[in-house]
């Protein structure tokens, strides 16, 4: 048999063969067949190159059909493997998708002074809430260059990461309103929201202190005044000192396992809320915002009183201490006596009530979380929930360092809201649902309190 023949016999043979062979089959017949057939070299090479050539273009186009078989069941599964969901990329897109609903719900429904959320989202939450951005692309978003007006890029600024409220003239004028009432309140020493503790030496926890007389807010700060001051550092283009002092409110959930999430939308925008004490701020923000009341007074009294008037600031541990126990004359707690009910059996503070009260006094156990700053019962200086309903930033030393609380808060036992018991808090100064705080001030001439407002 001459080669033309072997040859048309290999046509034959692939010619028959299925094309549901894989390429590497169909390559290894080849090379079998090739050793069988082409042993020794003839001298006519050019006529065996040409049918060599002809057999691998007739290989080629087998090669060809056999993938184009192929090909529709691998895109198949190739399109399957990008359209099976991603747990972890659908959680991420549902998670921003809620956060932009939450922002939109609020600026929709604002009933009083709106207030947005969560910072990581940008301007174009307000415009729309249809398309999700997956949270980690949104961080890598905001670090990103910004193209200007003429094309170069430039560094973010605030405006492009962090949808700032947009004041209405309403919400401007009421701002400016409440402002205007606090400070007046500040200058008069207003005896409805600031207690006078005179000078002098008090038994404090066994040992004698000296403390310089001071005045100290009958109030916890509340959201209305903190919000106030937020809202007036937005009117003077303040944003970095915002930044620094907006409450997070994803602390409700953060510091409940989500079981008080609710209070993330509404506990510091709703109107409902107003009076109660602000809450999930850090001591930097407490700290600006007592600078902020400071600044403001001098600018409200002119430059002629200004000086009369020594720094708004947070409680020195002792400070507080003093105002609690009556100058050392009450305690365990700031009412006076071991109790926490009085004779009709009404709740002295806010705390939360253990599993043996609510068996003696036949209780449904609840937590009422946080209560307005003016509820429950006054101390003998007139001040409101010196114990419970939120644990209260003090400093430990008279230098003012040291970050601590006092007093206890509405997640804490009753034992832990006694004026001299070991702060649960000590050491925080981050953002918690428990924490809030009230402001001192002391007043250079003439301190001694007035009869009237």
């Amino acid at each position: 048999m001459d080669k033309q023949q072997q040859l048309e016999q290999l046509f034959q043979r692939a010619k028959g063969d299925q094309t549901i062979q894989s390429f590497e089959q169909t390559r290894e017949r080849f090379v079998e067949s090739l050793h069988s057939t082409v042993v020794n070299h003839s001298p006519k090479k050019h006529f065996f190159t040409q049918k060599w050539m002809i057999m691998l273009t007739t290989i080629g186009i087998l090669t060809l059909s056999l993938l184009l078989v192929l090909m529709p069941s691998q895109a198949k599964k190739t399109t399957q493997s990008h359209t099976k969901p991603n747990p972890e990329r659908t959680h991420s897109t549902r998670k921003t998708a809620d956060k932009q609903l939450i922002f939109a719900r609020t600026a929709a429904n604002k009933p009083h002074l709106g207030f947005p959320l969560e910072p990581s989202l940008n301007t174009e939450v307000m415009e729309s809430v249809q398309t999700a951005t997956p949270i980690n692309e949104e961080i890598e978003a905001d670090h990103q260059p910004v193209p200007s007006e003429k094309g170069i890029s430039r560094t973010p600024v605030l405006e492009d990461t962090y949808p700032f409220p947009k004041l209405t003239e309403e919400e401007i004028a009421i701002t400016k309103k409440k402002k205007r009432a606090m400070l007046k309140a500040l200058q008069k020493h207003d005896k409805d929201y600031y207690a006078y503790i005179p000078s002098g030496s008090f038994d404090y926890n066994g040992k004698t202190v000296s403390a310089q007389a001071f005045y100290i807010g009958t109030l916890e700060v509340t959201n209305f005044e903190y919000r106030t001051f937020l809202f007036d550092l937005l009117i003077q283009n303040r944003k970095a000192e915002f930044m620094k002092a907006k409450p997070d409110q994803s602390q409700w959930s953060l510091a409940s396992n989500g079981k008080l999430s609710a209070f993330t939308e509404n506990y510091f925008s709703h109107k409902t809320f107003n009076e109660y004490p602000v809450v999930n701020v850090s001591r930097e923000g407490a700290e600006l915002y007592c600078k902020w009341l400071s600044d403001e007074l001098r600018k409200f009294v002119g430059e002629k009183k200004e000086n009369n008037y020594n720094d708004v600031r947070l409680p020195l541990r002792a400070e507080w201490a003093k105002a609690a126990s009556n100058e050392g004359k009450s305690g365990p707690y700031p009412w006076g006596g071991p109790f926490l009910r009085n004779s009709r059996g009404l709740l002295l503070a806010n705390y939360t009530i253990d599993s043996a009260e609510v068996q003696r006094f036949n209780l449904k156990p609840s937590q009422d979380v946080t209560a307005p700053s003016k509820s429950y019962f006054q101390n003998p200086y007139g001040i409101y929930n010196l114990s419970g309903n939120v644990a209260e930033m003090v400093y430990e030393s008279m230098d003012k360092k040291g970050p601590g609380t006092a007093g206890g808060s509405w997640r804490n036992s009753g034992e832990e809201l006694k004026i001299y018991a070991p702060d649960p808090y000590t050491g925080i100064i981050d953002p918690k649902p428990f924490i809030g705080f009230r402001v001192v001030s002391t007043f250079l001439i003439d301190s001694t309190p007035k009869t009237g407002n």
